[in-house]
């Protein structure tokens, strides 16, 4: 206990001399970085376990071509479980001569299990309730009810059932977005339907089992499922009924973790240089300590617990600071965001503390057990104080530390490694490319003046040093540059992709007869139309003659593709946003077996399931089986806002199949008129307005450049504070050589030039690598990532030396201007 009360004296001892100052503000940000991405990606991963329960209907939803048996409704009821059913299926509504497709639930009296329905009643009046429809009645989706030109009140036909249309539907809890399905909805009770011919035995319905429930009767019922399943049923996992959403946010936190992953090693780095520095200056403490009498074994703990005090403070003080950015984070993203966060919690705050110890350990260890072995006589004597082997030893723990770090921020193991590698590389790279550049300069050395001259001459004496602050100022340099960069200009070439007249309406369910008179509508009135499509419906069901599903890789066997009819098509050109990247098109396609036919796949779902050329497709279109060949594959520009399809095959080959058309056109200005003339023309068009989407993409767009710029401050912050940990370093060294030149004869003037000229030439060189390496990766993110060119931003180009070379030099005057006012035998007393 004496022992803890002394070091925590000792602790803040340092902190008020500023020995620990630097030590402590790098500890904080880093716990700061790490607390806020620890809280939101938390809430994120939270509220898409909740969504994706919501709109599945269920935690553990069991999927089938018949109702679930009684017994194991029984058998889950009686472990506490809730269970609600429903039965999807594809109905015919009729209203007098209006007919629409409809995409018809029925659910029992326990649906929803999660979530609430949302309905408007017949006065107009809005309504949230959990409960379902009564028997005998029907919802309808405003759009639905606008198709059949019916109002609530009136009876409507869904296939051979006559039902009440008593409310307009608005939204059901399991209700997903996205152009999945063009078909509305509509909500009935399952009562409404027994007996129906559209439960019967020929019927295409899926019956759905929602099981809801806590974790700890959860999870154990994950693996007891399986065996008590009929062969018909299948389990499917809470983020498979909206992998698009799953994937968003896996991605928003990958991103977003990445960019807090920089961050946090910039902060780290600054941990492990004010840590050797701290060792050094307390080499003579450490002596004092042993001359007194005291054993290696206490000084050792002494500095561990001074340690524990640090990490302590660091970690309370770090952890508050990122609870308290993430709710600013939070509310910049919550427009991105498609879900609802849950509250935060304090575990990640509780962490917080682990996480500094961790730091400190990792980093200042090594230092502080060859801070044990200083001989005090050595210390005396001014003579150099060099790491010990077992030193060298423990700078494994550095390493793990880093890992470590890396992998509870971005939860991506293989990411963190990439990451640390990729750094390490450019570091090296940086370093080399800095070497040449300065033994290019101290080669010319005779054309600079004499200051500069000066400059240079300490930058090449010191290589070593100079390298290690050239690679980190770059890094650092890159990192802000890379941030501020990826923000405004990524929105602007995003929006330069798009043409000025892109499509915003898409029209289906374009009959074939109507065609030719729809085109010939759009062109009559002047507008910007794409090439009218066939659209076919057909199930993907097997891959070169085995059982899809069983035929692509175990990560893709929940792929929607495989459990949905996907939209097929027929063209003779390459549409316009397609590119081959693999193959021939069908002019230059080879010759098949008899009854095979060609085929043009898009690239990623090639990757997804694992597709290869020539490889044999087996699809169900309206009952027959049909063997296709892959000839080719496609790179899609979907960003194009174009009719775009997975699967094209070549003309005059399925026109005999049933199938309908598809087109999108700019809506003109006068679009009221329009759009009356286009439905009353063709009433059985639906039209879908993408405008909405448009504008929500460029928000969000907007929204991510606002909270990746928000992150740029940790970034910066991280950056200044390395740059202040290199030069707190090699400080006791400059002002030392300081001493020796006053002696000598060097005036102040004289010195201030020279480090002028040291650090401007430092900063700028590092501006201009930093600049480089920054529109490098810019690029390569810009292609790779976001699918944009790159374009030039000559400010980027010239800012990054100017402030570079600023900025060091301020740095420089702030850490030496002390030493240059102080006398010679101040300075060398002020050493020892």
């Amino acid at each position: 206990m004496n022992d803890l009360r002394l070091a925590a004296r000792l602790a803040w001892r340092g902190v008020r001399a500023g020995e620990y100052r630097v030590l402590l503000a790098a500890l904080m940000l880093a716990v700061a970085c790490a607390t806020l991405l620890g809280v939101v990606g938390e809430r994120m991963q939270g509220a898409l376990d909740h969504e994706a329960a919501r709109i599945s209907g269920g935690d553990l939803v069991i999927s089938g071509r018949e109702a679930a048996e009684p017994e194991l409704k029984a058998l889950l009821t009686q472990q506490g479980l809730k269970t609600s059913e429903r039965v999807e299926l594809t109905s015919m509504a009729s209203y007098g001569d209006a007919f629409v497709l409809v995409s018809l639930s029925a659910v029992d009296d326990f649906y929803p299990l999660l979530g609430e329905v949302r309905l408007q009643l017949p006065d107009g009046q809005e309504l949230n309730q959990n409960q379902p429809p009564p028997s005998g009645e029907v919802w309808l989706e405003p759009g639905l009810a606008q198709r059949l030109n019916v109002v609530p009140g009136d009876r409507v036909e869904m296939g051979d059932r006559e039902l009440l249309f008593s409310a307009i539907l608005l939204e059901k809890p399991d209700q997903s977005g996205g152009f999945a399905s063009f078909s509305p909805a509509a909500l009935v009770h399952l009562d409404s339907l027994e007996g129906s011919a559209l439960l019967g035995s020929l019927s295409r319905a899926r019956w759905r089992l929602g099981i809801t429930g806590s974790r700890a009767l959860l999870n154990p019922l994950r693996e007891q499922l399986p065996e008590l399943l009929a062969p018909h049923q299948r389990l499917r996992d809470m983020e498979e009924s909206q992998p698009g959403i799953a994937r968003a946010m896996h991605e928003g936190r990958r991103y977003l973790g990445l960019a807090g992953l920089i961050a946090v090693l910039l902060a780290a780095l600054a941990v492990a240089l004010a840590s050797q520095r701290q060792a050094r200056r307390q080499a003579k403490e450490v002596a004092l300590l042993r001359c007194l009498g005291q054993s290696r074994v206490r000084v050792q703990r002494l500095f561990l617990l001074q340690l524990f005090w640090l990490g302590l403070v660091g970690g309370l003080i770090g952890g508050a600071v990122g609870y308290l950015a993430h709710l600013g984070l939070v509310q910049l993203l919550a427009p991105v965001l498609p879900l609802t966060l849950p509250p935060p919690s304090l575990v990640p705050l509780l962490v917080a503390v682990l996480l500094a110890l961790w730091l400190l350990l990792g980093f200042s260890l090594a230092p502080l057990l060859s801070l044990a072995q200083v001989s005090p006589l050595a210390v005396l004597q001014s003579r150099p104080w060099q790491l010990t082997s077992s030193a060298w030893l423990s700078y494994g723990l550095a390493a793990l530390a880093t890992l470590g770090l890396g992998f509870w921020i971005s939860g991506d193991l293989l990411l963190t490694l990439w990451t640390l590698l990729g750094l390490l590389l450019l570091g090296g790279l940086v370093a080399g490319i800095g070497w040449l550049l300065l033994r290019l300069l101290m080669s010319r050395l005779q054309l600079f003046p004499w200051r500069w001259r000066q400059g240079l001459r300490r930058l090449g004496r010191n290589s070593g040093e100079t390298l290690l602050q050239l690679s980190t100022f770059t890094l650092a340099f890159a990192a802000v540059l890379l941030v501020a960069r990826g923000g405004d200009q990524l929105v602007g070439d995003w929006q330069n992709q798009l043409p000025e007249q892109r499509p915003n309406q898409f029209a289906v369910d374009i009959q074939p007869y109507e065609r030719d008179a729809f085109v010939t509508l759009l062109d009559e009135s002047g507008l910007v139309h794409s090439q009218v499509y066939p659209i076919l419906r057909g199930r993907l069901l097997q891959i070169n003659g085995e059982e899809a599903e069983s035929r692509v890789p175990q990560a893709s066997r929940n792929d929607n593709t495989l459990r949905r009819e996907l939209n097929l098509t027929w063209s003779d050109t390459l549409p316009e946003g397609n590119q081959l990247i693999a193959g021939h098109w069908w002019d230059a396609a080879p010759e098949l077996a008899e009854g095979v036919l060609p085929i043009s796949v898009e690239s990623g779902m090639a990757q997804r399931l694992g597709l290869e050329l020539n490889d044999q497709l087996t699809f169900n279109l309206a009952g027959s089986s049909i063997i296709t060949q892959i000839t080719s594959l496609r790179e899609v520009r979907w960003e194009s806002f174009n009719p775009n399809f997975y699967v094209i095959f070549p003309p005059q080959v399925l026109e005999s199949q049933p199938h309908t058309f598809l087109a999108s056109f700019t809506m003109p200005e006068a679009e009221g008129e329009f759009m009356r003339r286009l439905t009353r023309e063709f009433p059985g068009v639906a039209f879908l307005d993408v405008r909405a989407i448009l504008a929500q993409a460029e928000g969000i767009l907007r929204q991510l450049s606002l909270g990746v710029q928000y992150l740029l401050g940790f970034v910066l912050l991280a950056g200044l504070l390395v740059t202040w940990a290199l030069m707190m370093a090699s400080l006791d060294a400059r002002q030392r050589e300081q001493a020796l030149l006053k002696v000598l004869g060097a005036s102040r003037n004289l010195l201030a030039s020279r480090q002028l000229a040291e650090f401007l030439l430092l900063g700028g060189l590092s501006g201009v690598l930093a600049a480089l390496l920054g529109e490098g990766l810019y690029s390569l993110m810009a292609g790779q990532v976001f699918n944009l060119p790159w374009s030039s931003a000559p400010l980027f180009w010239v800012l990054p030396p100017l402030l570079g070379a600023v900025l060091l030099a301020a740095f420089a005057h702030l850490a030496l201007r002390s030493s240059l006012q102080a006398a010679p035998h101040q300075l060398l007393k002020q050493l020892s």
